[in-house]
């Protein structure tokens, strides 16, 4: 053998000696379900940096399913991390967090008036649970809510469940809302 010159000759590469066939299995398609809920929900976020409200509102991300929801809830701060003079409100698709949005004019609220948020774990505990009841519809009243803030100031921090419908009429479907909403606070 000359030296410098290739030991095999052909274009093919050695051969190893009791090299074994590389069998490959068949791609698997993962299949992901996920869980739709009643209806597609917004989260907007409020923070006061001007005396125009419409300024401080910012629509964040919408969701419609379970798996949604809880990718957007466990990646943002909860209540008691954010600073005073901050909101977060969910609300159902298409409906903004203001009492002159048509669908929020003729409505009520129910009010959970607490201490301030700072590093309050029952307040997050508190707005986590009022969340999940209403995008999961418990209540059979479920159509008669529209939405759902925590309004965080120096003062104290408010947990409100806003309905679309406070006529007397429709008094019974109100107070089951508070009942219910009484249980899960």
């Amino acid at each position: 053998m000359v030296e410098g010159e290739p030991v095999n000759k052909s274009d093919e590469l050695p051969k190893v000696e009791n090299e074994q066939p590389i069998e490959t299995e068949p791609a698997i398609a993962e299949l992901v379900v996920k869980h739709p809920l009643e209806n597609k929900w917004t989260l907007w976020f409020y923070e006061q940096k001007s005396k125009v409200w419409e300024e401080n509102i910012h629509e964040v991300a919408s969701f419609d399913t379970v798996e949604d929801f809880w990718c957007l809830f466990n990646h943002i701060k909860r209540p008691s991390q954010l600073s005073y003079q901050c909101d977060y409100n969910y609300f159902k698709n298409g409906i903004k967090p203001m009492w002159e949005d048509g669908k929020n004019s003729a409505g009520g609220r129910w009010l959970l008036q607490l201490p301030p948020a700072k590093n309050n774990q029952h307040i997050d505990e508190c707005w986590k649970n009022i969340i999940l009841s209403i995008i999961g519809e418990i209540y059979d009243q479920s159509s008669e809510i529209n939405g759902a803030i925590v309004n965080l100031r120096s003062k104290g921090t408010k947990i409100a469940v806003w309905t679309n419908n406070a006529s007397k009429e429709n008094g019974s479907n109100i107070m089951a809302i508070g009942y219910v909403k009484k249980l899960i606070w």
